[in-house]
């Protein structure tokens, strides 16, 4: 299977390149036209998308990377989506594959979802997150060994357990 991975570059999802470590697949994390995004998308099977992102789409260097405008491209791919809120991407425009709602990655978001966390156990917490999609993504039961590797005693975990999503295609 042929896969593009759409990770914009940014520090604070860094440990999401975990995912496709050591894989033979096409990246991009720099700022690229929206025409060789979309020849890129086209001849790939698998479209990973990793970092942050909204209800409108996937963010990064400080505009949307992915938005309703690829979503004709989307529908015909295998999609593995890893960003805030894409849930409501996804099923507001009837995507296939794995991704996630909101997913705290970061202090701030634990604040505003009322988790309660420290530093080092959100540290501990995004590498397993991580961890756990890399042994998943290639899994045939994704979800499944998503969250039986990604387990903890924590209100973090099962929060972000509860976030994660699969919607078999065609």
């Amino acid at each position: 299977m042929k896969t593009l991975v759409i990770h914009p570059e940014d520090y604070t999802t860094r440990f999401l390149k975990l995912i496709y470590k050591d894989k033979d697949w096409t990246v991009i994390s720099e700022r690229v036209s929206k025409s060789y995004l979309k020849k890129q998308i086209k001849e790939h099977d698998r479209i990973v998308m990793l970092g942050h992102g909204t209800p409108y789409g996937l963010l990064g260097h400080g505009t949307f990377v992915i938005d309703s405008t690829y979503v004709y491209l989307l529908r015909e791919k295998d999609c593995f989506a890893v960003w805030c809120n894409c849930n409501q991407f996804f099923e507001k425009y009837e995507l296939k594959g794995f991704y996630t709602g909101m997913i705290i990655s970061e202090m701030d978001e634990a604040y505003w979802c009322s988790v309660k966390t420290k530093p080092d156990e959100l540290e501990a917490s995004n590498w397993l997150f991580a961890e756990a999609l890399q042994e998943a993504i290639d899994n045939d039961n994704i979800l499944e060994t998503a969250r039986s590797i990604y387990d903890g005693d924590s209100h973090l975990v099962e929060f972000n357990k509860n976030n994660m999503y699969y919607e078999k295609g065609q």
